[in-house]
């Protein structure tokens, strides 16, 4: 195995019982077995994982035949897939401009990226691994936002630029294994992130929000390119009707499709998080921070005058002598009677979703229906709760017909009724591009903001109802 770049292999456990391997390019660590190194394009390579056995029928210990042995073969397969592709590019580069010179390393060889295989065979889960690696991404620009705001203080140098790529591999779902359903797949799980653009979301205010983190997410398949009948007969028409084919541009497209021809279905998911335009803005805010600190130091420096002192004193004076009593069952009695003597007693939002569904919804049974419920405010991570609870769900039972789950979401667009049922038509999409789940469940909602008075839960509630 001739590898160009250095793996390292980390184990990490992931939601639904999904394994993710994870190795960078760019780590120095010691290896776990004795490192083996390999000549290859002038580059030398080290292996830090100890490779599977390829005969599983004998192999030894606990891991053998497992689908974590087979990850591992996934991921150094994809690899030296990516190693190879662009070792042609440096070929071709090397005839075109290059014909008298040394070759040059191709650019992108050096950029880290990250590798992680999601070994999960239920596509709903996989869904939810991506939405989760989209989430994981995002965090990642805005804490280097937030981190070079700190530093900005204490540093004169100019704001930098993140920018990171990691490669998801999926070897083991067999609902992808052809091209175009995952074509589908992908394209609505993007269209969901745009159509997300649009929604009202309450973020939390802090340094580095005014960054700008953008995340594209591509994919990559065996059969990249590959057309359908339907889609080969357009293109003979149109060919036809153009009376002039470009031999040039068929050729383009041929090896395109070509290079993104990787050994097992893929996504792509690379971050970039920008600092904000600098009009002069931060000039004029770190002056205001520096008068208000100046100000502030006067006045630690002037300290407590006796007329601050003397308010004081008469303040306290007047609170004693209109004070009628001082004991505490007096308060609480008042307490009591301001309160008509009502039991208090603290609810949750998902004790209020399960009241009020008791009382308005006729689809509601009490033997089969159940209720989930997440804090999150974000439309990357609501979408990955939801795929991850349906998949939950689908794994206890796979038959679930007239059923009827309910997913609150109280933080969630609670303002927006709108935002909320765009959110779940969106997920109807994801549904309908999935083969084994566009027919199996139907999404509908409850939301405080409704204009109808039968749908106004008191807090955001995604409903499914299993039809098989």
């Amino acid at each position: 195995m001739k590898l160009p770049l250095d793996l390292l292999l980390t184990v990490a456990a992931t939601p639904l019982a999904t394994n993710a391997l994870l190795y960078s390019s760019n780590s120095r660590h010691r290896p776990i077995t004795n490192a083996r190194t390999y000549r290859y394009c002038s580059i030398s390579s080290q292996r830090h994982y100890k490779e599977p056995s390829r005969d599983r029928s004998t192999s030894d210990g606990p891991d053998a035949g497992s689908s974590s042995a087979d990850a591992f073969a996934v991921l150094a397969n994809t690899e030296r897939w990516i190693s190879d592709t662009l070792d042609k590019t440096n070929k071709a580069t090397k005839k075109l401009h290059y014909a008298d010179e040394k070759p040059k390393n191709n650019p992108y060889s050096r950029k880290e990226v990250t590798y992680v295989c999601e070994t999960g065979t239920d596509l709903c889960a996989v869904v939810g691994g991506i939405f989760r690696r989209v989430r994981e991404a995002r965090e990642l620009g805005e804490a280097h936002g937030k981190g070079v705001e700190a530093r900005l203080d204490e540093s004169s140098q100019a704001p930098t630029t993140m920018r990171q790529t990691q490669l998801c591999v999926i070897p083991n779902c067999e609902e992808i294994a052809k091209f175009h359903p995952f074509d589908m797949l992908v394209q609505s799980i993007n269209q969901a992130r745009r159509s997300a653009r649009d929604f009202v979301i309450e973020k939390k205010g802090g340094a580095g929000n005014d960054w700008v983190v953008s995340i594209n997410c591509a994919h990559l398949h065996p059969e990249f390119g590959e057309q359908s009948p339907k889609q080969q007969l357009e293109e003979m028409k149109k060919e036809d009707e153009g009376g002039e084919i470009d031999v040039n541009y068929k050729e383009f497209k041929r090896q395109r499709d070509m290079a993104r021809r990787s050994p097992y279905p893929s996504v792509i998911v690379e971050v970039q998080s920008t600092p904000p335009a600098d009009f002069g803005a931060r000039s004029e805010e770190a002056a205001m921070e520096a008068a208000a600190k100046l100000q502030n130091a006067k006045r630690e420096a002037e300290g407590v005058s006796s007329d601050d002192v003397q308010k004081l004193e008469a303040l306290f004076r007047m609170s004693a002598a209109d004070k009628k009593t001082s004991s505490d069952g007096d308060f609480y009695d008042a307490l009591g009677e301001a309160f008509g003597k009502k039991q208090i007693a603290s609810q949750t939002p998902l004790n209020m979703a399960q009241t009020w569904v008791l009382k308005n919804d006729p689809k509601f049974n009490k033997q089969t229906s159940q209720f989930t419920t997440s804090n999150t405010r974000m439309v990357d991570q609501a979408y990955e709760y939801v795929f991850n609870t349906m998949a939950m769900l689908i794994a206890e039972n796979d038959s679930r017909k007239g059923q009827t789950s309910y997913i609150v979401l109280p933080k969630f667009v609670p303002t927006s009724a709108t935002s909320f049922d765009r959110f779940a038509g969106q997920i109807s999409n994801i549904i309908r591009a999935i083969p084994s789940m566009k027919d199996k469940v139907l999404i509908s909602t409850y939301h405080p903001e409704h204009v109808e008075k039968s749908t106004q839960s008191p807090v955001p509630i995604l409903v499914l109802t299993w039809t098989k």
